[in-house]
């Protein structure tokens, strides 16, 4: 009975040997697939002591990082809606990920991995009315979340590489 026990235990710590030194076998990079925008939340923060909001999504892209973009717009007026007054143009207000354009905080990770996420936005530096343009208040506005994956090809071509959620959204405003 000893002898048995001994050698399972020689042959169990043989194998927890071979295992620890076996090299390691890379995961198969996930197929591509179209980028998808999950979900985004029905909610965003905006902070009034720092001109600020907050967009919380969750969205899933495949390719690599290089040649990404995100788009986040957030437009508030009372012309703007999710149909027909969708543009900068019938808005009072706009923020965007304009301020830092795919910069750190403001990029994609495209590894085929549903990333659940929240993003700064800021009043957009190139917005008609940037001078005048009052904060985020309370209420509706127009979201628009963008995603451009390495195979897009570009903001005038929508027709691969992208996907987007344009919906209405809430605002809440919070100081501090």
């Amino acid at each position: 009975m000893r002898i048995a026990k001994a050698a399972a235990v020689t042959l169990f710590a043989a194998g927890a040997v071979a295992a620890a030194t076996a090299p390691a076998v890379a995961k198969p990079a996930a197929a591509y697939a179209p980028p998808v925008v999950e979900w985004v939340a029905p909610v965003v923060h905006a902070n009034a002591d720092s001109g600020t909001a907050v967009v919380h999504a969750k969205y899933r892209c495949y390719g690599g990082n290089e040649g990404t973009h995100l788009y986040i717009g957030v437009k508030q007026g009372p012309e703007v809606n999710a149909t027909d007054h969708t543009s900068s143009q019938y808005a009072r207000t706009f923020y965007s990920t304009n301020w830092n354009a795919d910069g750190p905080g403001l990029s994609l990770n495209c590894d085929g991995v549903s990333h659940n996420a929240s993003f700064v936005v800021k009043p957009d530096p190139w917005f008609w009315n940037a001078a005048d343009a009052p904060a985020l208040g309370s209420g509706q506005a127009f979201v628009q979340f963008c995603v451009f994956d390495s195979t897009a090809v570009g903001e005038d071509d929508l027709s691969q590489g992208f996907a987007f959620d344009y919906s209405m959204r809430k605002v809440v405003v919070n100081r501090g």
